[in-house]
């Protein structure tokens, strides 16, 4: 009983050092990290890549998968796009595995895991963002390996429990079919601890301590690789259809690659066998391990030592290239598996998709799993929004510039891009709102805190450039073709505000502005503003002198609203220098 509460209490250390140690890692590159997911198009290539990437950087293949999910549910990723990240998750998730063999059992790190939680905790303290996020996976790293150490020490030796050794030898020595138990093994063992990480310390030590042989601790791992789809099976239960489906296709890449490794299974065996031969001489960690003197063994002794020391890191190199095979022989398949995940899962998911306020809202609720790469899709609509705003400015030109037809239809899908950016102002505010309330980087922190400046003022630019089409509607429903809206420096006005506008929308897609381009932003906007109050003295100098008509003060009012879609626009151009976020902060 005691054994058993040492080795849970192990793995318990061991599961929160990785926690910590990932998310300190996700706030050190969060950046980073929103780069590579942008990268995720319809390219399989590019999207194994960034499962690579991802998930050795947060140290997850569930969190990856969970989080992939999660953004086929909000609409955010394609079916197709989903599956070429899993592929990259099971590839990125074997570092695990290598650090634990190197790390692990390679080298001694009981005496400076102690140091480093301290160091890690004493970077907590710093005041500077980047320190902090250090100290934090220093924590983690650290607790890792003292769950590890505690891990290996709480596994008896095999040799001192005939009992056990009798059991496994039993269950191990029946050729094929215990290949077979043993990835059941793996399987539930998986389920129970709902970590592939933790489940492959456990193989490992157990491996390392004479337990079960390199053939059985291999099946285990293959069990392993089936019993992470839980995870995202389990998260996509109350899901999208594409969302199951994107489950199920980890579930199929998994079992198919098992299926053709237990037809070359030992002949693979043979290839690792080759490829990581056993090492010269014992260890020195594990000599000390079990208190030998390397020069005053057997040859059997010796041997069996020497078969051990090679396990950790066979199994790494065994788990590394099973996965990197089966993805060069799948990856060919993607749209076959696609469609048999279709074929599964039968339904229609066009009736399924989520508008941006419904994505927004999904992503809100599921902030604290996405972590730091939520934000990547909330700055998506944020562009969003800024192109409805570009989209509603033009219809305003268009509109003006032709009275004399009938755009009744043209004006009511304007009203509708009102509507929706409206709608979209307030769920990227909320979605705002909750990131603020999570812990992120310093640089996230910014981010959010610049796009709290933004949201508001594109709110009002789309509703200034709406007050602009209803008043161009007022133009061609009554008629007026005074002469001043025909001239060549109204519609030049409106060209270069047309430019102004977009020219700010776009900028949303730069984290920051540097200051020479706002300032030369600034003289265009005062550029503008000269040209309106021209065309404003203009328009009253007609009226004086041919008398006050409609035409010209719905004229007036026209650059009035033109002013503000300038002022609007340069307030965002404005939010985008990082001297005024500081200032907001």
């Amino acid at each position: 009983m005691s054994t058993a509460l040492q080795i849970l209490g192990s793995l318990g250390l061991f599961l929160f050092g990785m926690k910590l140690m990932s998310e300190g890692l996700q706030k050190l590159s969060g950046e980073r990290l929103r780069a590579i997911m942008r990268s995720m198009t319809g390219n399989r290539i590019k999207g194994v890549l960034c499962g690579l990437f991802v998930t050795g950087a947060i140290q997850s293949s569930s969190a990856t998968t969970v989080m992939v999910v999660s953004f086929v549910n909000a609409s955010l990723l394609t079916l197709r796009e989903a599956i070429g990240v899993i592929m990259g998750a099971n590839l990125g998730t074997t570092v695990t595995a290598w650090i634990i063999a190197i790390l692990g059992f390679k080298f001694s790190l009981s005496n400076l895991a102690l140091p480093i939680v301290g160091i890690g905790v004493i970077f907590n303290f710093l005041k500077k963002p980047e320190w902090k996020n250090t100290g934090e996976f220093l924590v983690g790293f650290g607790l890792l390996f003292m769950g590890l150490d505690f891990l290996k020490n709480s596994v008896p030796d095999i040799n001192s429990n005939s009992a056990a050794l009798e059991w496994v030898k039993y269950y191990s020595d029946m050729g094929y079919f215990s290949v077979l138990i043993f990835l059941a093994g793996g399987i539930l063992l998986t389920l129970v601890v709902q970590s592939s990480s933790v489940a492959m310390a456990i193989t490992i030590t157990m491996a390392a301590k004479g337990w079960i042989n390199f053939e059985c601790a291999a099946a285990i791992v293959l069990g392993e690789n089936i019993g992470t789809t839980v995870t995202a099976n389990i998260a996509a239960i109350t899901a999208s259809l594409n969302a199951k489906r994107a489950a199920v296709a980890h579930l199929i890449f998994n079992v198919i690659g098992v299926c053709w490794m237990l037809v070359i299974f030992y002949g693979f065996l043979k290839l690792i066998f080759w490829m990581i031969p056993e090492p010269s001489t014992i260890p020195l960690s594990m000599a000390s391990e079990f208190g030998i003197d390397p020069a005053n063994i057997t040859p059997e002794t010796k041997e069996l030592l020497l078969y051990r020391a090679a396990i950790p890191d066979r199994l790494a190199m065994f788990h590394s290239m099973f996965n990197f095979v089966n993805i060069l022989f799948l990856i060919s398949f993607v749209p076959q598996i696609e469609r048999l995940c279709c074929w599964l899962l039968k339904g229609s998911p066009q009736r399924q998709r989520r508008t941006s306020e419904q994505r927004l809202d999904y992503l809100s609720n599921n902030l604290a799993e996405m972590g730091e790469l939520a934000l990547f899709e909330g700055q998506k609509e944020l562009v969003r929004l800024a192109e409805l705003s570009g989209e509603m400015f033009n219809g305003f030109v268009y509109v003006i510039q032709n009275p004399d037809k009938d755009l009744s239809d043209e004006v009511a899908r304007l009203r509708d891009l009102e509507e929706e950016s409206d709608k979209l102002a307030m769920a990227l505010t909320n979605f705002f709102v909750q990131c603020s309330s999570h812990e992120l980087s310093q640089n996230s922190i910014r981010m959010v805190t610049k796009n709290m400046l933004i949201v508001p003022e594109l709110e009002e630019l789309c509703d200034s450039c709406y007050r602009l089409i209803t008043l161009a509607r007022k133009r061609y429903r009554r008629q007026f073709f005074e002469q001043i809206w025909k001239s060549s420096a109204f519609e030049e006005f409106c060209s270069e505000m047309n430019k102004f506008v977009d020219f700010a929308d776009k900028s949303l897609n730069n984290q920051s502005l540097p200051k020479s381009v706002i300032e030369s932003s600034s003289k265009i906007r005062q550029k503008l503003d000269h040209v309106r109050k021209a065309l404003r003295r203009e328009a009253i100098a007609q009226m004086e002198s041919g008398g006050v008509t409609r035409g010209g003060i719905l004229f007036i009012e026209i650059l009035s609203a033109c002013e503000r879609v300038n002022s609007h626009a340069m307030n965002i151009l404005e939010a985008l220098n990082p001297h005024s976020v500081d200032m907001a902060e």
